[in-house]
């Protein structure tokens, strides 16, 4: 076996065990809001495909997992890291989704939070484990006092405008042209809000995509346009591809095609505004560390 192929190999069993513990936690949480009694009655064609759902967490494991090899950073910090993706990723997708396809999405939205919380602490636990270098590593503390507060705020407000223009220019757009009929006539349980409602939700759902990126942005030492081409397909993968696998068989098909290029557009140009405004240069630390050590 050659090396590209045991590390292939490596790779593909560590993502199935990311994206198991990603399922198990998930559902764990869900049973104990159910024996407490917390969960409402689940509705017919609310539950997701087990095929499905196993996909999509194994393709969360393996995108997140293959990136974090390249991310020198203590347990905790790579712990912060991926806990935050998954967390405010799917967290913002999962509450979208309480008021877009509330049929899919039967569960409170504050318990949703934390079956979201325990899932993607598992998931970034296991990454953690399998996939990170531990070692000497650039404190993010330090990084964020680089700035000050004043600047880290308004580049994270900027950042998530940036979302809510291309989620109104590439939204609307879709809507016109694909999307519209499908939500029309609630194909798969699609609900179309009031606009106020959308606009709620979508204030939410910006600093929260920004958010989820920020000790990402802290630990990847990289140039600024390499961060924003990585930032970008980090928010697309984990808040568009992996959501997208979850509804397969839920949803129509041409309407999951239209929302991923939709998706795409909007999350993959945040995240290249998003790295753009907080990227830090190296600072003599980070060169340091850069450097081969000497015996």
């Amino acid at each position: 076996m050659t090396i590209t192929a045991r590390w292939g190999f490596g790779v593909a069993w560590r993502s199935v065990i990311v994206g198991a513990g990603y399922i198990v936690a998930s559902m764990v949480a869900g049973i104990v809001f159910g024996v407490l009694g917390l969960l409402p009655p689940v509705r017919d064609g609310a539950m997701v495909s087990l095929g499905w759902l196993v996909a999509a967490s194994v393709l969360l494991g393996l995108f997140l997992g293959v990136l974090a090899t390249r991310i020198a950073a203590s347990f905790g910090q790579h712990l912060l890291i991926w806990t935050s993706v998954i967390f405010f990723n799917m967290g913002a997708v999962a509450l979208e989704g309480a008021y877009f396809v509330p049929e899919l999405v039967p569960i409170p939205i504050p318990l949703l939070a934390i079956q979201q919380f325990v899932a993607a602490g598992a998931a970034g636990l296991l990454i953690t484990l399998l996939f990170t270098q531990r070692g000497q590593a650039a404190d993010m503390a330090a990084s964020l006092r680089r700035r000050p507060w004043v600047s880290w705020l308004w580049r994270i407000v900027l950042a998530s405008a940036s979302y809510l223009l291309f989620y109104l220019v590439f939204g609307a757009l879709n809507y016109a042209l694909v999307t519209g009929p499908y939500y029309a006539s609630h194909a798969g349980g699609l609900t179309t809000p009031d606009a106020l409602t959308v606009l709620r939700v979508e204030l939410v759902r910006a600093p929260l995509l920004v958010l989820s990126i920020v000790p990402f942005v802290l630990a990847y030492r990289a140039p600024r346009r390499h961060l924003m081409l990585m930032t970008g397909l980090l928010l697309f993968w984990v808040g568009g591809v992996v959501p997208l696998v979850l509804q397969m068989g839920m949803l129509p098909l041409p309407l999951l095609l239209a929302s991923a290029v939709e998706i795409f557009l909007q999350n993959f140009l945040t995240g290249i505004v998003a790295a753009a405004l907080l990227w830090l240069p190296a600072s003599n630390m980070d060169a340091r560390l850069a450097q081969p050590s000497q015996s």
